[in-house]
């Protein structure tokens, strides 16, 4: 069923987020980050809504904290391991003109703020919004996207990008030897993101052992 409210919170929140970039993109170098962030930001909203439905969670206060989980991204300064606490500071005042409740605001804002490190600057419990935020924005940091990000596709140096494959292959056999999601439908679409990509890497280094002449 649709929900006209929260659909036009999620599109305030939209146009204050391009607002930030239309303002600081132009001022700072590298503004192409500004339109893969947004990019990154839409993804991992869906990816919350997904992992919300399937883990029983509020569905609305997820996507609401996908949207601002890199709130501080679209300002001037580069804010590095605070950017999640510095959005959660700067998401509080928006979510108060928005309508949200101060319990739902303290959820959204604890969720954005340990997005990063696992930590807040302030006391709230663990909640299972917060691991759904975290799951999301990993899920899309290992996207087909990153694979062409990390490869960085340059065909002229074969080698280079040979070797770039081999580094990431062992990232990624890595991450799925390791469990750091938080929730079981998380670490489900996580572990198909990891798939994809180690058949990929596996399929493109076989295929560098063969380039090379025959013997008969």
């Amino acid at each position: 069923m649709m929900n006209p409210i929260a659909n036009a919170r999620f599109r305030k929140i939209a146009e204050i987020i391009q607002s930030k970039f239309a303002d600081s993109g132009v001022k700072r170098s590298g503004s192409d980050d500004f339109v893969y962030r947004w990019q990154h930001t839409l993804r991992v909203s869906q990816y919350g809504q997904k992992l919300a439905i399937a883990e029983g969670a509020n569905q609305e206060l997820c996507i609401t904290a996908c949207l601002l989980h890199d709130l501080a991204k679209f300002e001037l300064m580069d804010y590095g391991i605070e950017h999640g606490r510095v959005g959660a500071r700067l998401a509080r005042p928006l979510l108060q003109t928005l309508g949200y409740t101060p319990d739902e605001i303290e959820n959204i804002c604890f969720s954005i703020a340990v997005h990063v490190d696992d930590r807040a600057d302030f006391e709230h419990p663990i909640t299972l919004e917060s691991q759904i935020v975290n799951d999301a924005d990993n899920i899309d940091r290992f996207s087909a996207y990153r694979v062409l990000s990390n490869l960085d596709l340059n065909r002229q140096n074969y080698e280079g990008l040979i070797r770039n494959a081999e580094k990431r292959l062992f990232t990624l056999l890595k991450y799925r030897q390791e469990s750091i999601m938080a929730t079981p439908s998380g670490k489900a679409l996580f572990n198909k993101q990891l798939d994809l990509q180690i058949m990929f890497m596996e399929r493109l280094i076989a295929e560098s052992k063969i380039t090379c002449l025959p013997e008969f």
